[in-house]
């Protein structure tokens, strides 16, 4: 089969969307698809063995040059990773309904994965013309698509409800993670510590994501200052240059008031395979965001892959949730807050031994469940070896390089 992935932002671009199109386009090439990915140009250089097409996607100016690279590119399915957000003022991007019309009517099959759906009128009254458009838009999309995934149940359910005529045409599709696991040995955790100032016997809470204002990383920062244990290390994990300045400067801020700014530290921007060693290297996960969305967290599924014990808020629709039982394989709060999170950090930094189960179940979990050989299900695809195998991971490596080698070339369909 011949996939073009289309999306916004793509790495080096710092994107949850563009970093899950990556993951999918290595993981179908490593099944052996002939996979191309259109996205807009970058400012740094692209070492990666994926075949690109680069095309400004910023509106009706753009339409027929984007029909165009899609058109060279002939393939038998377009694979939409979308979040309107990004793509069009208000979330809105009518121009790429358009595109996606005629794509269609060229006898081009469309998919799209759909992360972010139309926000909710009842949730946002103030809002309402701009949740019209949004949904509008939203019901074209299902309207030129054979399918739509969502990474959430819920939001199946949702779409559903407001387009029964299309809801076969609904997929769930949970996020995978975008950090491949690269294993490390013991005596490799202890330097990765070591060299982050932990010393023998401190244990490391860890959180990782793009920091926003929504996602209350200054209530994990207040939970350690009100741990039993003043030990402990704090690891931010994310780019702190793409953090809003003033949200930024506030959770610095609060680690100066609780006094813990010593033990906070902020790595940045870092390469997959590094915040893999970090992750392996730390003790325990938080995921602060009050929502507690698990399914569509990349954040989170990381840290499962690396068999972290995690603890998330339970949300408001146990649905989303349903695969995770409360000390079974995560450990809930019932709410975002400093109180909440230091007394779940406290119970499993107590009980070593319960952590760890919680961790392994977590990443079993993950294995059957979300890892990436079950996205490719939807796609028709074989399943690629086994994140983690060192083997398996060089089989990955030639057949990403041959198949990008061949999109460069413009091979024939397959």
């Amino acid at each position: 089969m011949r996939i073009l992935i289309a999306t916004k932002n793509f790495p080096p671009r710092t994107c949850g969307v563009g970093d899950y199109a990556f993951r999918l386009a290595e993981t179908l090439a490593a099944a052996g698809e002939f996979v191309v990915v259109l996205t807009e140009s970058a400012d740094g250089p692209r070492h990666m063995a994926i075949g690109l097409r680069e095309q400004s996607l910023g509106g009706w100016m753009d339409f027929k040059a984007t029909l165009r690279h899609i058109r060279a590119a002939s393939p038998d399915r377009l694979q939409l990773e979308y979040s309107g957000y990004a793509w069009g003022r208000l979330g809105v991007s009518w121009w790429l309904n358009a595109v996606l019309f005629k794509v269609r009517s060229q006898g081009i099959a469309v998919h799209i994965g759909l992360h972010e759906s139309a926000i909710s009128m009842r949730q946002h009254p103030l809002q309402i013309p701009v949740a019209l458009a949004q949904w509008l838009h939203v019901g074209l999309l299902l309207a030129a698509a054979e399918t739509v995934s969502l990474n959430m149940q819920s939001r199946v359910d949702i779409l559903g409800r407001a387009f029964p005529w299309w809801r076969s045409k609904l997929r769930y599709r949970p996020n995978s993670s975008n950090i491949p696991v690269v294993p490390i040995s013991d005596t490799e955790r202890e330097a990765i510590r070591g060299t982050n100032g932990v010393k023998d016997g401190e244990r490391v809470i860890a959180t990782f994501g793009m920091f926003h204002t929504a996602k209350r990383y200054e209530a994990v920062i207040e939970a350690v200052s009100r741990c039993r244990e003043k030990s402990l290390k704090l690891w931010m994990l994310g780019e702190t240059d793409n953090a809003p300045a003033g949200y930024l400067a506030r959770m610095r801020q609060t680690a100066r008031t609780f006094g813990i700014d010593d033990r906070v530290c902020w790595p940045g921007r870092m390469e997959a395979v590094d915040i893999s060693r970090m992750l392996q290297a730390a003790d325990v996960f938080v995921l602060p965001q009050a929502d507690g969305q698990v399914t569509r967290s990349g954040s989170f599924m990381a840290a499962a892959a690396h068999g972290l014990p995690v603890i998330a808020v339970r949300a408001a629709n146990e649905r989303d949730q349903s695969a995770f039982t409360h000390g079974g394989n995560v450990w809930f709060v019932e709410h975002a807050t400093a109180e909440a999170f230091a007394a779940a950090l406290d119970t499993l930094l107590d009980d070593a031994a319960a952590a760890r189960g919680i961790g392994d179940s977590l990443r079993q979990l993950y294995k059957d469940r979300y890892d990436w050989p079950n996205v490719l299900e939807s796609f028709g695809a074989k399943k690629a070896p086994a994140a983690g195998d060192t083997a398996g991971g060089r089989a990955i490596s030639a057949r990403v390089n041959s198949a990008a080698n061949a999109a460069h070339a413009g091979g024939a369909k397959r």
